[in-house]
C-alpha cells in the first residue's frame, strides 16, 4: 500500500462520529480523528476475534468506567490472553487436534473480561456465541471446531489472570504530598493524587519502571522553566478556536479508553484493511498494549519521583479548558502513551508512519493548547514512549512463541 498522508489515512480509516462516549467536541479534520470509526459496535467485517474482542472492550470500557491506566492494564491482559490462546490453539492443531484460533482468541478475551467485569457477563457470552455463528461461515473455519477452541482460551485465560493478580496494580499508597516551590499540588488540596502507586506494578517487557526514566526536568524558576511557562501562557492568551477544539478532543473527544482505546481502534482498522489473519492481528494487538502498559509504568514512576507542578499552578492567568489532571505534570503521560502506541504501529505498517506519528505529535501540542503541560514535558514523554515500542518490538515473541508469564 502506498505511503498515506495524514488526511489518507483519516479518509482510510472511514471516520465516523464516535459512539462510546458522551457527545463531545469535535476536533478538525487533522489526526486527532484518524480512529473515530470503531466505537462500540462489532462490526462483522472484522474477520478476526483479535479484532471483534478489541472493539467490545472499549464499549465495555465506555460503559463501566476508569482510568486511562486501568484502561491500559486492561488492554494488555485481554489482548496477551487471545494471543497465547492462538498460539496455544496453533499447538494443538499441530498435534493433529482442531481447535478454532478464533475460538481460543474469543474465548481469552470472554474470561479475561468477565473476571473483571461480573456485571458485564451477559454481554460477554452473547459476543462469544455471535462469534461461533460468525466464524462458522468462514471458508477459513471449515475444519476448525469453535467449541474445542474456546476451551483452550479459557485455560490460557486463566493463567494470564493469574499472572495479573501479583502484579501490584492494586498496592495502597500511603505517602503524602512533597510542599514547596515547584511542586505539583492537588486539587482540592485534600484529594489524594491519582494512581502514585501505578510505577511500581510488574511491566510486561520492561527489566524495571526506571528502564527509560527520563532526565530531572528545568529547575523552577530556570530561565528553561521561565521560557517554556512563558509559551504556555502566550499560547493560553491567543487560545483560537482550532487549538481549543484540538485540545478538547485529545482531553476526552477520542472516546473510551484513553490512548490504549483509541490507538486500540486504529490497530484494529489498520489490521483489518490488511487482512491481517489471526495470530497477526493477535500480535499486533498484544505487542501495542504490553507497549502502552508498560510506557504508564515508566511515565508514573518518573512522575510521583519528580512531583513537577503543572503550567497552571505556577501562573494562575492560565486558564484550562478541560478537565485537570489530578497527578504531576512531567512527563506528559498523553505523550508516554501515545507515542508506545504508533512506535508500534508504525513498525507494523511502515506506510503509514508518518501519518500515525502526527497523532503524536497533535496528541502531544493539545497538552500545551489545554494549559496543562510544558513542552519539554511532552517531549520527554514522547522520548520514553517511543523507546518503550522499541523494546516491546525486539523482545516481542515472534513466530510461533507464546508471551511469557513469570
Amino acid at each position: 500500500m502506498p505511503r498515506l498522508s495524514l488526511a489518507g489515512l483519516i479518509a482510510a480509516l472511514g471516520l465516523a462520529a464516535c459512539a462510546d462516549a458522551s457527545p463531545v467536541p469535535t476536533a478538525p479534520t487533522t489526526a486527532g480523528e484518524a480512529a473515530r470509526s470503531a466505537a462500540t459496535g462489532v462490526a462483522a467485517e472484522r474477520t478476526t476475534a483479535a479484532a471483534r474482542w478489541n472493539v467490545l472492550t472499549r464499549a465495555i470500557i465506555a460503559r463501566r468506567g476508569g482510568s486511562s491506566n486501568a484502561a491500559a492494564r486492561l488492554f494488555a491482559l485481554v489482548s496477551v490472553a487471545q494471543y497465547n490462546a492462538v498460539i496455544a490453539a496453533e499447538a494443538a492443531r499441530a498435534r493433529g487436534e482442531h481447535p478454532s484460533e478464533a475460538g481460543a482468541a474469543a474465548a481469552a478475551a470472554a474470561t479475561v473480561l468477565a473476571a473483571r467485569y461480573a456485571s458485564e457477563q451477559a454481554v460477554v457470552q452473547a459476543q462469544l456465541a455471535a462469534d461461533a455463528a460468525y466464524f462458522a461461515t468462514l471458508p477459513s473455519e471449515r475444519d476448525a471446531d469453535f467449541a474445542a477452541g474456546t476451551a483452550v482460551g479459557r485455560s490460557v485465560a486463566a493463567a494470564v489472570l493469574a499472572h495479573a493478580a501479583t502484579d501490584g496494580s492494586d498496592a495502597v499508597w500511603t505517602g503524602t504530598i512533597p510542599l514547596g516551590p515547584g511542586f505539583w499540588t492537588s486539587t482540592p488540596p485534600t484529594a489524594p493524587p491519582q494512581e502514585p502507586r501505578w510505577g511500581e506494578i510488574r511491566p510486561w517487557l520492561l527489566s524495571s519502571a526506571d528502564q527509560f526514566r527520563p532526565p530531572p526536568p528545568p529547575a523552577f524558576g530556570s530561565p528553561e522553566f521561565l521560557a517554556a511557562l512563558a509559551e504556555v501562557r502566550s499560547l493560553s492568551d491567543t487560545r483560537t478556536p482550532e487549538q481549543l477544539r484540538i485540545a478538547q478532543f485529545w482531553a476526552s473527544g477520542y472516546g473510551a479508553g484513553g490512548p490504549a482505546g483509541y490507538f486500540g481502534s486504529v490497530a484494529v482498522e489498520l489490521s483489518t484493511q490488511r487482512h491481517l489473519d489471526e495470530r497477526k492481528a493477535a500480535r499486533l494487538l498484544a505487542v501495542m498494549h504490553m507497549a502502552i502498559m508498560d510506557a504508564s509504568i515508566g511515565c508514573y514512576e518518573a512522575k510521583y519521583l519528580y512531583w513537577y507542578i503543572r503550567p497552571h499552578q505556577a501562573d494562575a492567568a492560565i486558564t484550562i479548558p478541560v478537565n485537570r489532571p489530578n497527578f504531576p505534570a512531567y512527563p506528559s503521560a498523553h505523550s508516554c502513551l501515545s507515542a508506545a502506541a504508533v512506535g508500534v504501529l508504525a513498525a507494523f505498517f511502515p506506510s503509514d508512519a508518518d501519518a500515525l506519528r502526527a497523532m503524536v505529535e497533535e496528541a502531544g501540542v493539545s497538552r500545551l493548547y489545554a494549559g496543562l503541560h510544558f513542552r519539554f514535558d511532552v517531549t520527554a514523554g514522547q522520548e520514553l514512549g517511543y523507546a518503550i515500542a522499541e523494546l516491546a518490538l525486539r523482545l516481542a515473541p515472534n513466530g510461533h512463541r507464546p508471551i511469557p508469564l513469570d
